[in-house]
């Protein structure tokens, strides 16, 4: 009920200090905390899994593929240029475009483009830790699909690391929030 009718709970530092792997919570439409841990890390790219069966795969704390949600990502592919880290936007802002793809709706391929920029310092709380981070705030546009969003990420400026994420992945709704809760290595 809580969920529902009033402010979502969220992952404990306990439960957090029970799995002694990377861990990440995330929110689905502002849904209650969810924790999933980090099954893999190949050349950058990071496979989340849950006891909830939902896995997300990110690159540089970008979602690029989900299953187990109502509307799923299927696949984010580059276009061309590559598709930059938030964090390259601590450097100067970007522009980037990309290819989604939406099996549910019988859309492949979709472009999509976006352009990045830092907004400013923003102190986050995780589990009681003050974080300094950058917030940089990604405003995308898919013409195809008259779809239009802008996502924000909470960038270590050290480290490159985006330790919060509200991330758009589907023209259906499907609003993520992550924060890294154990980092990984």
């Amino acid at each position: 009920l809580r969920g529902t009718f009033g402010a979502a709970p969220a992952v404990t530092k306990a439960q957090a200090a029970a799995i002694p792997y990377a861990s990440m919570g995330y929110h689905v439409d502002g849904g209650a905390e969810r924790l999933i841990v980090l099954a893999t890390d190949n050349g950058g790219e990071q496979l989340w899994t849950s006891a909830d069966h939902v896995v997300l795969l990110t690159r540089d704390g970008r979602i690029v593929r989900t299953v187990g949600l109502s509307h799923d990502l299927a696949a984010l592919s580059a276009g061309k240029g590559g598709d930059p880290s938030p964090a390259q936007a601590l450097r100067a802002p970007f522009t980037s475009s990309r290819m989604e793809d939406f099996p549910d709706l019988n859309l492949y391929s979709v472009p999509v483009a976006c352009h990045a920029a830092m907004q400013g310092p923003a102190a986050i709380t995780i589990l009681g830790n003050r974080l300094n981070t950058i917030r940089v705030n990604e405003s995308c546009v898919s013409e195809k699909l008259n779809w239009s969003f802008v996502d924000s990420f909470w960038v270590d400026p050290q480290s490159g690391l985006v330790w919060r994420s509200r991330q758009h992945i589907h023209p259906k709704g499907e609003i993520l929030d992550t924060e890294i809760l154990r980092p990984p290595g």
